[in-house]
């Protein structure tokens, strides 16, 4: 088959354009990952210092997706850099900064054995009878106006699955959204999430909060069957109403007690699904519910509901 020499300069310029192009667009996806991921860190720095946390979370490098333009956090460990209380594979921002406030973060916990981890971490670990730690999950966080709802999904190997998800308002406008996210996790990092009720105790209401559990080796660690039969039934019930006293949550004496230790005891003689619900009749402050439970009636007067199914 012979191709006209007009043909032929024709397809050979279209050949070379589409090289030049490509070796443009390379070029260009290679600028975009490189100044974006600088950008990006310097972001991720900032907010790191600004919240306090920046001696907490050491990570190796940062990835940035040079066509959804998210970044993504390599290695990233918390706490001691020797000894984490936890080690993350990847945390990768997937719609940031594109829809700030919107917040929408995968993570996997990379497997790691006891003896790597930090000795509270350790602690624990041994006390759920696991000696290995690996995970997933992710978070997600709308804003519209002053409402703000959010999704926290956690899946341990051998422990079991939780999700949470909650409805807020954020009456105070001048409340930056990253300051009150970094606000939380260092609250909780620090071992002082009660600290959040007397910073945001008027400016925070919560209109819902639901929690799920899905069984997948926590309980059958925590509580053998066996050992559970050796006592009776009623004084197990009778642990759990104190329990429940302890935790603020009811008084024992009360049938809010009593509903809710027939509903653990429940659980654990057939662990599969634990949910708890807070809905009340309207939107509660962080203050009110402090001084629900100071009060010990957490359980009742914001309107909580226990279930095992």
């Amino acid at each position: 088959m012979n191709i006209s020499p007009k043909l032929q300069n024709t397809l050979g310029k279209a050949i070379t354009y589409f090289i030049l192009l490509s070796c443009a667009a390379i070029f260009v996806i290679y600028l975009v990952q490189r100044f974006g991921a600088q950008y990006a860190e310097d972001k991720i720095q900032e907010q790191l210092d600004l919240s306090g946390l920046a001696p907490f979370v050491h990570y190796e490098s940062v990835h940035l997706n040079p066509f959804t333009l998210t970044p993504s956090l390599e290695n990233v460990s918390f706490g001691n850099e020797n000894a984490p209380w936890v080690r993350f594979a990847r945390i990768s921002f997937n719609s940031y900064p594109i829809k700030y406030p919107d917040l929408d973060v995968d993570f996997w916990i990379q497997e790691s054995p006891i003896d790597s981890l930090s000795r509270d971490t350790r602690h624990l670990m041994r006390g759920i009878g696991i000696d290995t730690l690996l995970g997933k999950g992710s978070f997600t966080s709308k804003v519209e106006g002053e409402k703000v709802s959010s999704r926290f999904k956690l899946d341990i190997k051998d422990i079991g699955k939780l999700d949470l998800s909650s409805n807020i308002n954020v009456l105070d406008r001048s409340i930056v959204m990253s300051d009150l996210r970094s606000d939380i996790i260092a609250s909780f990092a620090l071992g002082q999430p009660e600290a959040l009720p007397i910073i945001y105790g008027k400016a925070i209401e919560l209109h819902s909060l639901e929690v799920k559990f899905e069984e997948s080796g926590l309980i059958a660690h925590l509580f053998p069957k066996s050992a559970i039969l050796r006592d009776s039934r009623a004084s197990q019930l009778n642990g759990l109403k104190y329990v429940s006293q302890a935790l603020r949550f009811a008084p024992a004496d009360s049938n809010e007690a009593e509903h809710i230790a027939e509903t653990i005891l429940a659980f654990f003689m057939k662990p599969e699904k634990l949910s708890l619900v807070v809905q009340p009749a309207s939107a509660i402050s962080l203050k009110e519910l402090a001084l629900m439970m100071n009060e010990g009636t957490l359980y009742k007067d914001s309107n909580m509901t226990l279930s095992n199914n």
